[in-house]
């Protein structure tokens, strides 16, 4: 389990079995598909994280702490809720959304930078 791709495997199956036994017990509320779009968000980047990146003997550039990847994942977590609460927060989740997806390019992008010098 020193994979993180497993881990993302690990997870997405757990939210998929409590996703299914919510929606056997409580079939009209919607908290049953905010847990199986999780699990099913989780699939496609566990597949991404399998794929390795640049040369193995090449030190990578990470940074201690990310800010833009918890705004992106506060943003994520706010459309989803909005869902359940309104339209007002599906934008705002919209907006922290972008903002961290804006933040965390300029964030690789920096990475990259940092890796050619």
């Amino acid at each position: 389990m020193s994979r993180p791709s497993a881990v993302l495997a690990v997870w997405g199956g757990m939210l998929a079995v409590l996703a299914l036994v919510l929606a056997l017990w409580s079939p009209p509320q919607y908290a049953w598909a905010l847990l199986a779009g999780a699990a099913i968000g989780l699939g496609p980047l566990g597949w991404v994280m399998l794929v390795p990146g640049g040369k193995p003997d090449e030190p990578r550039p990470v940074p201690d702490t990310s800010l833009p990847t918890v705004v992106l994942s506060a943003g994520i977590a706010l459309t989803a809720l909005g869902l359940a609460a309104g339209l007002w927060l599906v934008a705002i989740g919209i907006e922290i959304l972008a903002l961290g997806g804006f933040a965390l390019v300029r964030e690789l992008r920096a990475q990259r930078s940092a890796r050619r010098s």
